[in-house]
């Protein structure tokens, strides 16, 4: 298969959809003789004429306009605007005619119009060249937004968005029209709309991003690879609808999610993404979701180190999938109390005592842990880190809350409890003690370590010293 790169793309879609349909018009400032000032439709004047490749003026409520009216005569309208920043202009005909076509005439009309237009920074176009527009358009209903990242789904996406009955926004990020490059198919090729993609397996944190961030997640990703932490990262390629099954399948999997895009923090696509997830897979997130976008600045500065260190890269994102990884689990009515990535080992004990005095307990785990600080630690990719101080965290049952996160755990759930139970060490911790229900003057403590930070050896004179201390 050849290899095109972004905007080479774009051009063979729009050539291969008027050749095989002869109501696909493009309009739009500088498309014809200059050919688009990114040379998208470079050579198409003088393939299919005047009458089908309209220069107009800079007018970017006109173009629109009159994209409205060609969709709903029949034709089907394929707009440019130049930039993305003076898409605003437009918005009246998009939002207020355009996405709503079909909802106010029951259906009896539709609205077959494309908008493609170049957005993002990292351009060193200043505050007026290089904005990300996305999330005001994935805001309305009506309307379609997708933002290819690749040469194929530029291809694959604007093919679709030109066939659709309903009106498409195609964000194309402008660094991606050259920087990047790949296979395209030759001929008649479709990406369907609404469909995301897994551009790169893993099984340790889900990374969710389009357009240009998508090429910084995954060099990320291969740098975490490094670190032995396997991110999977998700293509949206789709704004409107987002496809969340692919999302939430990952998540599902990794029970971790970080959603990275150029674009401003709040209201941002992020926003939307991390509270879908949060409200249908709350039960697998190991942590919070994290965004990492650029900041709520009015606008890209025209200093070419201001720009760079606004917008999100991938050194960024490295740090950002760091802190999610080490960060402790967040609580549910409950604490989540388990990491599925932690590898667990569990060691058991028999303790002779007649009743498990908790104050009695409690003092002798906390005494072995200063004599065991690896069981007083967390693991870190970079090391064992040892807690300062020894803060026991104590869940005492369902109808007693834990108490504050802590340095090691120690669950009793009294008499009424089961003989034996295996706990699971929680984040931020290396181990957790199980007390199970005195019978027969014996006790079980079942002890589970974080098995990267604390051998078995350690494990059981941990134990021994808590039996010893126990039955003094």
């Amino acid at each position: 298969m050849r290899e095109l790169t972004v905007v080479e793309a774009v051009r063979e879609a729009l050539e291969q959809e008027m050749e095989r349909d002869s109501r696909v018009v493009l309009l739009g400032e500088d498309i014809g003789r200059l050919g688009g000032v990114f040379r998208a439709t470079d050579g198409l004047l003088d393939r299919f004429g005047p009458q089908r490749v309209v220069d107009s003026p800079m007018a970017e409520l006109g173009i629109a306009g009159i994209a409205v009216g060609l969709a709903m005569r029949g034709l089907r309208p394929v707009a440019e605007i130049q930039f993305a920043d003076f898409i605003h202009a437009a918005a009246d005909h998009l939002i207020g005619e355009a996405a709503k076509v079909r909802y106010r005439t029951a259906g009896d009309w539709t609205c077959p119009m494309v908008v493609r237009t170049a957005y993002g920074g990292g351009f060193r176009g200043g505050p007026y060249h290089s904005q990300s527009v996305e999330a005001f358009f994935a805001h309305v209903p009506g309307l379609k937004v997708v933002s290819p990242a690749t040469p194929s789904d530029a291809k694959g996406l604007l093919t679709s968005a030109i066939r659709d009955p309903d009106p498409v926004i195609v964000l194309e990020h402008k660094l991606t029209y050259r920087a990047i490059k790949g296979p395209v198919p030759e001929g008649e090729y479709l990406v369907p709309i609404g469909s995301g993609s897994v551009a790169r397996k893993g099984s340790d944190v889900t990374i969710v991003s389009y357009g240009m961030m998508l090429h910084e997640s995954l060099a990320a990703a291969e740098l975490l690879a490094a670190e032995a932490l396997e991110a999977e990262v998700i293509d949206l390629r789709t704004l409107l609808p987002i496809d969340f099954h692919v999302v939430l399948d990952s998540v599902r999997r990794t029970g971790r999610l970080c959603v990275v895009h150029e674009d401003t923090r709040t209201m941002g696509l992020g926003a939307e993404v991390a509270a879908v997830i949060s409200e249908r897979a709350m039960e697998q997130l190991i942590a919070p979701p994290v965004r990492l976008t650029m900041p709520d600045v009015g606008g890209i500065p025209v200093a070419d180190p201001l720009e760079d260190a606004l917008i999100p890269n991938r050194q960024a994102i490295v740090e950002a999938v760091r802190s999610l990884v080490h960060r402790r689990a967040w609580t549910h009515s409950r604490p989540l109390t388990f990491d599925p990535s932690i590898p667990e080992a569990t060691s058991v004990v028999e303790v002779t005592v007649e009743v498990v005095k908790l104050h009695a307990l409690l003092e002798a785990v906390s005494r072995a842990c200063g004599e065991f600080p690896n069981l007083n630690a967390e693991f870190a990719w970079d090391g064992i880190r040892l807690h300062p101080q020894v803060r026991l965290a104590v869940d005492l049952g369902p109808l007693s809350p834990p108490s504050a996160e802590g340095t090691f755990t120690v669950i009793d759930y009294g008499p009424g409890s089961s003989r034996l139970g295996i706990p699971s060490v929680r984040p931020g911790q290396t181990a957790a003690l199980r007390v199970g229900a005195p019978i027969n003057g014996q006790v079980w403590l079942a002890l589970t370590v974080d098995h990267r930070a604390v051998d078995g050896a350690d494990a059981g004179r941990f134990l021994n010293r808590v039996k010893q201390l126990m039955e003094q």
